[in-house]
């Protein structure tokens, strides 16, 4: 979708960052998935949400299974749960998506350098505090994707993809299971732990 003019039509959704870590088991189903956003701006303000579903598998929440929504901006949860997550399988068909607890996050911060070796996202809210860490990463591609290179199927998506070999999600200093597996994106083989940097959405205009 190559750009040929200086504005994009259509209606920003939302832009921001969308770091995220997906853990396989053995047998190649999902052990423990993290979606990160760190939105910049959105219909509903901005804010910051972490989804992790720490066992997938299981209704529970805290305390018996990780399985939780921890968002200093509740209608930002909601925005982004009706209009993007619930469009993406992995996460909307899990059995502990439906159920699951929102807790408000009282602390949010990054280090580590995604130029470098490591890079993390803590989040901590309640009894919890998550971290998502990447590391080995490749350099990072331009992406630009339409309706149908993105899991959603209806927005055009821009984005920084910076790919990590090496991967983890730990809660409350325990080590969540499970290793990294393979995805695609618009063609081009990468790994299920990614940064997403400058990521915009936009929706098309009608009949486009």
């Amino acid at each position: 979708m190559p750009l040929n003019e200086p504005i994009t039509p259509g209606v920003v959704d939302w832009t921001g960052e969308n770091p995220g870590i997906l853990l396989k088991d053995e047998n190649g189903n999902f052990s423990a998935m993290a979606l990160f956003f760190r939105v910049a701006w959105s219909p509903v303000g901005q804010g910051q949400v972490l989804l992790l579903l720490g066992s997938p598998d299981q209704v529970e929440g805290p305390p018996n299974a990780p399985n939780v929504i921890l968002s200093d901006n509740p209608e930002l949860t909601a925005f982004l749960k009706k209009n993007f997550i619930n469009k993406l399988a992995a996460f909307a068909n899990a059995p502990s998506f439906a159920t699951l607890p929102e807790i408000g996050a009282h602390a949010v911060r990054s280090s580590g350098d995604p130029m470098s070796h490591r890079y993390t996202e803590t989040i901590a809210g309640g009894p919890l505090t998550v971290e998502l860490v990447w590391e080995g990463f490749e350099a990072p591609r331009a992406l630009e994707l339409s309706p149908h290179e993105v899991a959603s199927g209806e927005q055009n998506m821009f984005s920084l993809l910076v790919p990590a070999h090496a991967a983890q999600i730990i809660v409350n200093g325990h080590v969540l299971p499970g290793k990294l597996g393979t995805r695609v994106q618009a063609g081009y083989e990468t790994t299920t732990a990614f940064l997403y940097f400058s990521e915009t959405w936009i929706i098309p205009p009608e009949g486009s």
